[in-house]
């Protein structure tokens, strides 16, 4: 407990910021997030989910910008007290940063997996598809299995053939597949 006296409230609060949105905003993620959930018996949890990260970033966002304007706890080093007004806000940032790649990263392993796990129904001759997740009430994402071509350059038809709608927009997931948003 002295240890943590030793840090004016603006470094403990960046810490704080630090640690609730980058490790335990991807830990939950992983267990309750929309790549794990969205399907239509869990949506309301999927929407509690969303609903609640929203507003605790909003608090924290507040928080963190008032403490720009707000005279910062005495500190002998005047340098520290003027970065300290900062700090929260840029903890919140690189937090939420680092969040981001690693939630991407977690969705593109999982979006791979989905893709060796259904390869019986991508194989044959490109493309094939197999949807990912179904949209409520409609779209979704498909991985598409197009090796050196991207299915958002496909004609109507065939994008109708394997998604059963238009594709919007497409990013790789591997050598050969593709995660396609679809309407």
């Amino acid at each position: 407990m002295q240890t943590l006296r030793s840090y004016t409230f603006n470094e403990r609060f960046a810490a704080g910021l630090l640690v609730l949105f980058f490790p335990i905003y991807v830990a939950g993620a992983t267990v309750l997030g929309p790549d794990s959930v969205l399907t239509s018996d869990d949506f309301g949890r999927f929407l509690l989910w969303q609903i609640t990260w929203w507003i605790i970033a909003f608090v924290a966002f507040c928080a963190a910008t008032a403490t720009i304007f707000f005279k910062p706890s005495y500190h002998p080093s005047r340098l520290r007290m003027h970065i300290g007004r900062i700090l929260p806000l840029s903890a919140l940032v690189v937090a939420m940063l680092l969040s981001s790649v690693a939630i991407d990263a977690l969705s593109d392993r999982r979006k791979q997996a989905f893709a060796e796990l259904h390869s019986g129904e991508l194989a044959g001759p490109p493309p094939r598809a197999v949807v990912y997740r179904e949209g409520i009430p409609d779209g979704g994402i498909a991985i598409v299995r197009s090796p050196g071509r991207n299915p958002e350059g496909f004609n109507q038809a065939i994008m109708l053939k394997l998604t059963g709608e238009r594709i919007k927009s497409c990013e790789p997931v591997s050598d050969r597949d593709w995660s396609c948003h679809f309407d």
